[in-house]
């Protein structure tokens, strides 16, 4: 959304975003993050739990905790599923959908020094994104396909995948 501002309508980036505004789009944002998690927390909450209560996992995930229960819980996991493509592709198809107004507008720019100095200002972001957002999907996707088997090799790939891209964020800005 910074990058679409400052790029396409850079004289008005200032009245465009205030400080109302990006307070308005942050209390939004946290308001659907709290939406998206507490539904599931409540659905596991009611859940029957007879077995085990160690929960299997090192992040802070419903699938760990719902498969614990001794009942059916194809609707927590539906709702889960559901939840994190919410949450991955949501944001995911906002960037590269505001990413393809940027191009389209940089390609306008007749300077070619401009249009690189534009680009340059997207790429350290869209690298940033893209080491988020790719191992994050695979950790999911393949978990989810139960194409990793092991459970140490998936809570690694997990690990990695969020702990690695905000480590390199500040090496990359």
């Amino acid at each position: 959304y910074d990058r679409l501002i400052a790029i396409c309508w850079p004289l008005r980036y200032s009245t465009i975003n205030t400080n109302l505004r990006m307070l308005l789009i942050i209390a939004g944002i946290w308001s659907l993050v709290v939406l998206l998690e507490i539904f599931p927390v409540i659905f596991a909450a009611r859940l029957p739990y007879c077995s085990s209560r160690e929960v299997q996992s090192c992040c802070c995930e419903h699938s760990p905790v719902y498969k614990l229960a001794c009942t059916d819980t194809s609707f927590n996991r539906q709702l889960g599923t559901a939840k994190t493509l919410t949450a991955l592709l949501g944001p995911l198809t906002f960037i590269i959908f505001t990413y393809v107004i940027v191009v389209v507008a940089v390609t306008r720019i007749a300077s070619i020094s401009q249009r690189w100095k534009a680009f340059h200002t997207c790429l350290t972001h869209l690298l940033l994104v893209l080491l988020y957002y790719m191992p994050v999907m695979l950790a999911y996707v393949l978990g989810n396909l139960r194409l990793i088997q092991n459970f140490d090799l998936y809570t690694a790939v997990l690990t990695v995948s969020v702990t690695i891209p905000p480590m390199l964020n500040p090496i990359i800005y």
